[in-house]
């Protein structure tokens, strides 16, 4: 395993620790690649909380931007994610970020894709919302795509996702995806595995069809 990430894990649990919202730390239960939607799953199940707030291990956001999220979430179903910036900081700084010598905002970070394009890292949703997807689609494990799939479910399901303005901080660690030269040939197994699955959300057009995919009852 990316020794950054449990590093990164520490860091950015140390944050929540600070925040005035109960904290869950939640693994997928299984060995092998990352399920990041049993993960969602089995967190959803574990707690009684009418907004759910699904972080990653590796996101720093600003807390007011999060309580901005948990009061849209209220309003109306939808997903709502809490920044409009994904800002990338590198490997050295993110050490320092880490170790508490360097705020996320003074970090030379990269903004990457646009504004409002992210729309994984921190979900911030309703049980109402989570009703009408059904779940998370367990089938997606390892990286990439699956966020694509559940924006495609939210957005069919609940109608367009909502945006918080402001930024996200990411702390570096190895991607496992195609594109990273660390990468495994199991991650890379994964990757088109999850592209292959969210090949069937394209396809889907009706709240039915989502719910049956993220389910299980429909399937490649």
């Amino acid at each position: 395993m990316d020794p950054y990430r449990i590093q990164n894990l520490r860091r950015v649990r140390e944050h929540w620790d600070d925040s005035p919202w109960p904290v869950r730390v939640v693994d997928d239960g299984e060995p092998g690649q990352f399920n990041r939607s049993r993960a969602y799953n089995r967190a959803a199940n574990l707690v009684d909380a009418d907004v759910l707030v699904y972080a990653e291990a590796d996101l720093i956001i600003d807390y007011d931007q999060v309580d901005a999220a948990i009061m849209l979430a209220q309003t109306q179903p939808g997903l709502v994610i809490p920044f409009s910036k994904f800002m990338e900081i590198n490997e050295t700084q993110s050490a320092l970020v880490r170790a508490g010598l360097l705020r996320p905002q003074n970090a030379n970070a990269v903004q990457i894709n646009g504004d409002r394009k992210s729309t994984g890292a921190v979900n911030v949703i309703s049980r109402a919302t989570l009703a009408q997807i059904g779940c998370y689609d367990e089938q997606f494990r390892g990286a990439w795509w699956d966020d694509t799939a559940m924006q495609r479910a939210f957005e069919i399901c609940c109608g367009p996702i909502r945006f918080v303005d402001g930024p996200a901080y990411h702390l570096y660690h190895a991607t496992g995806a195609r594109r990273d030269a660390k990468s495994t040939d199991a991650d890379r197994a994964a990757t088109d595995a999850n592209r292959r699955r969210y090949q069937l959300y394209e396809r889907a057009t009706t709240p039915a069809q989502i719910r049956a995919l993220t389910t299980g009852s429909a399937s490649a």
